[in-house]
């Protein structure tokens, strides 16, 4: 029993992260289950997580998106501790598992947030997988964060509440 309870301790705390594949600083503290969050690094992801087919999103606007950057471990966490500025827009911000992509859009370095639930058994790498959903309501948004000023804007559901 004592050597089972370490392994177990080990394990909990493994699965309560997620990487992006080893890039340093990429690593986003999580909880086991709700709201769990991944910043994604590979732009060909980047660009597929900005492709959305029930709302707005910079990638929509033609030039708006001029490239992609990784968000250090502070920014995240700086952005994780404002969702609650959400409220009441987005219920429960923080409950939603999340994808972040850096963009840079003129002179400004942005984090764009892709908000969505997974199933309990899914098997989607959200680390490695553009989260994608048609329609879907308010189960599904977007927002964009200002490291610099801590603020939210262009906040987007798929669809009405």
């Amino acid at each position: 029993m004592r050597r089972t309870l370490p392994l177990l301790l080990v394990a909990a705390l493994a699965t309560g992260c997620a990487t992006t594949g080893g890039v340093p600083g990429s690593t986003v503290p999580t909880t086991v289950r709700a709201g769990q969050s991944w910043v994604i690094t590979r732009p060909v992801v980047a660009a597929q997580v900005l492709d959305t087919c029930s709302r707005d999103s910079p990638a929509r606007h033609p030039g708006e998106v001029t490239g992609y950057w990784a968000p250090s471990r502070q920014q995240v966490d700086q952005l994780e501790a404002a969702l609650s500025q959400l409220q009441p827009q987005i219920p429960n911000p923080g409950d939603f598992d999340r994808q972040y992509v850096g963009i840079e859009t003129g002179d400004k370095r942005l984090i764009y947030i892709n908000a969505f639930h997974l199933p309990e058994d899914s098997e989607l790498d959200p680390a490695r997988t553009a989260i994608r959903v048609c329609d879907g309501g308010a189960q599904f948004w977007g927002a964009l964060f200002d490291p610099q000023t801590g603020t939210f804007s262009a906040v987007e559901l798929n669809g009405p509440r």
